[in-house]
């Protein structure tokens, strides 16, 4: 309680401390004075004071004042206290759903070197923008942007609902084959998503699938902006064809991909709306006109998105965001060259069981030695040790003396043995029953149902009589591991 003519400090002055301070919106203040004057009430009132009361004062109305100021401090502390406790839950989901988008990724394939480059940001707390990709079997890399209709919680829900369907679909066993053909992974999303749907929230959606062999790049677009394509040489193409209704609208709904090959230097750029769309103070839209401009700007250097959305930042001038934000950008360039071959050895290996210790021994104390995983290297072993020595006691022919060379890759290792014995792929032979019992199994094969088991990849080809073994295992345990769940 307050009065307004007061020693040392006027009750106006008490007042802007307080403000100052910001604690006159958590401290009721009733002021109590014999000014009467309206101009002193308004002042009072606009300053942050709850009530005033002029003296003489009426004890009952008084009281009536402070139990009415004392229960509205305790209905706005409660709203303050609910309001925070939601603002740590929206927080801690805007968190969780920032991680649902995978981290940006760099390929050396057979087509050249594959970048996926994304970025994801919610207008609010969480959104319903998503982007991911992932790959299949290996050499199948696929990559999806979409944008879910409405905004906020309801939106985050549909938008996580979408990306673990999309996940669910790439683990089937079928994964490759669905996913080959994206239009017919569409069907299957849309079927989800659109049953038991009573909202009719939808996701407009970019999924495409990349062939890391041919560079073929199979897509399906279902309502969303029409990705843009950068050549190598600067042009800029649109995406347009239309593939089908957005996934979560009608369950029987059919999709059809289009197709085209990527050359080294072209770029694919996938965005939501939110880009389109943003506007600036004086209402001019940043628009497609926009976006192909900062993709074929010639002082670009960069295959980074973040780049395009402080772009669009700059566009809006710092006025808050009016949609989420999400962009993907799939690049494509020359492969690298590949390394020289990794020395061990001048002469070609006898596969006896000394010289197959030796060599083993000494290619896993090479690849600790140059940073991959201890498991990795020790898998490695291995897998070599049973090839040589299946090729010392079972290959046909008199020379069986075979050559071994290993690269180092900043990802994978790879060992390529060559030997001239009668043609065997390790492929051919059937897999081994390990579910059943010890004295139930036929013996043999287990061998090599590790070496299978345990490499990322396993190719045998044998030309001219020369038999070539490629295995591939990647220097990090955790991706064996993903690669071998799979």
């Amino acid at each position: 309680m307050l009065d307004i003519m007061m020693p040392v400090m006027t009750g106006h002055e008490v007042l802007q401390c307080l403000n100052a301070d910001g604690r006159i919106h958590t401290l009721p203040v009733i002021v109590i004075s014999a000014l009467s004057e309206v101009d002193d009430i308004a002042a009072c009132i606009e300053a942050g004071a709850e009530d005033f009361l002029l003296k003489p004062f009426n004890r009952t109305l008084l009281r009536a004042r402070v139990l009415s100021s004392l229960e509205k401090k305790f209905l706005r502390d409660q709203t303050r206290l609910e309001l925070q406790r939601k603002q740590a839950e929206l927080a801690e989901a805007r968190t969780l759903q920032l991680a649902l988008a995978p981290a940006a990724i760099s390929i050396e394939a057979a087509c050249g070197t594959v970048s996926i480059d994304l970025v994801l940001d919610p207008a609010r707390e969480v959104g319903g923008d998503l982007v991911d990709h992932f790959l299949i079997g290996g050499d199948l890399l696929v990559a999806v942007l979409g944008d879910v209709s409405d905004k906020g919680a309801g939106a985050a829900l549909m938008m996580a609902r979408t990306c673990a369907l999309l996940r669910g679909l790439g683990a089937r066993p079928d994964a490759k084959a669905l996913f080959t053909e994206p239009g017919q992974a569409m069907a299957a999303l849309n079927a989800a998503l659109a049953r038991n749907n009573p909202s009719c929230m939808f996701v407009t959606m970019l999924l495409a699938s990349l062939d890391l062999a041919s560079g073929r790049l199979r897509y399906v677009r279902a309502g969303h902006v029409p990705p843009f394509l950068r050549y190598a040489d600067g042009g800029i193409a649109r995406l347009g064809e239309p593939g089908g209704v957005p996934p979560g609208v009608m369950e029987d709904a059919r999709y059809t991909s289009h197709e085209l090959t990527l050359a080294p230097g072209d770029q694919m750029l996938v965005i939501t709306d939110g880009i389109t769309e943003a506007t600036s103070p004086d209402g001019r839209m940043f628009g497609d006109e926009g976006t192909a401009a900062w993709l074929s700007a010639p002082s670009r250097q960069t295959s980074l998105v973040s780049g395009l959305v402080a772009e669009v930042r700059r566009h809006e001038a710092g006025a808050p965001p009016s949609d989420d934000v999400a962009a993907l950008m799939l690049s494509l360039s020359a492969p690298r060259p590949e390394p020289a071959p990794l020395l061990l050895h001048d002469q070609p290996l006898q596969p006896q069981p000394d010289e197959i210790s030796t060599l083993v021994d000494k290619v896993m104390e090479l690849l600790e030695r140059r940073g991959v995983d201890h498991r990795c290297a020790h898998h490695t072993g291995l897998m070599l040790d049973e090839l040589l020595t299946n090729l010392g006691k079972y290959g046909q022919g008199l020379d069986k003396t075979c050559g071994i060379r290993l690269w180092l890759t900043p990802v994978h290792v790879r060992i390529v043995i060559e030997d001239r014995t009668e043609a065997f792929d390790l492929r051919k032979l059937p897999a081994p029953d390990t579910g059943a019992a010890l004295d139930a199994r036929t013996p043999g094969g287990l061998g090599a149902h590790l070496v299978l088991t345990l490499a990322q990849r396993y190719d045998y080809a044998s030309t001219g009589g020369l038999n070539t073994t490629t295995l591939v295992i990647a220097r990090n345990a955790a991706a064996n591991q993903e690669q071998q769940e799979r």
